[in-house]
């Protein structure tokens, strides 16, 4: 690459590492049946409890409408289910569907694995640093 935009862009740089991590994320869950947007999903409601479509829109920085196609998708694949919210006749809450409990643990385990490989040539300091400034940047309110 000859473009010194391209070569000192930070967020060319972010969206090449999050294609890779996502790439290898998706690679590693086929066998499951799972997309890494499915598996980050039944991810955040096995650590959170069910929640609201905007809560989890918070939580995973999706926009309404694709957070909504993966929900449609999802509920057809019998991984989630909506639930009206018993405090509001106008919201669902989504939670997941029963999950065999070695399946979900293989699951767990194997996006922990693709964090580990995909960071592996960071020190522990240089990954606290990274998590610290990323989180920082998507935080940061527009």
């Amino acid at each position: 690459m000859q473009d010194k935009r391209l070569q000192e862009s930070i967020g060319y740089a972010l969206v090449r590492a999050f294609r890779t991590v996502n790439r290898d994320t998706t690679r590693a869950l086929s066998p499951h049946g799972l997309s890494a947007e499915q598996a980050h999903i039944l991810l955040i409601l096995w650590a959170e409890g069910p929640m609201k479509i905007g809560e989890m829109q918070r939580v995973l920085a999706l926009g309404s409408g694709t957070l909504t196609g993966a929900l449609d998708r999802m509920e057809k694949a019998a991984l989630v289910r909506r639930v009206p919210d018993p405090k509001d006749r106008r919201a669902f809450v989504i939670e997941p569907m029963p999950f065999d409990a070695k399946k979900r643990k293989l699951v767990e385990r194997t996006l922990q694995g693709i964090e580990e490989g995909c960071f592996a040539m960071l020190t522990p300091r240089e990954r606290a640093t990274l998590f610290r400034l990323l989180t920082r940047v998507a935080d940061e309110p527009q």
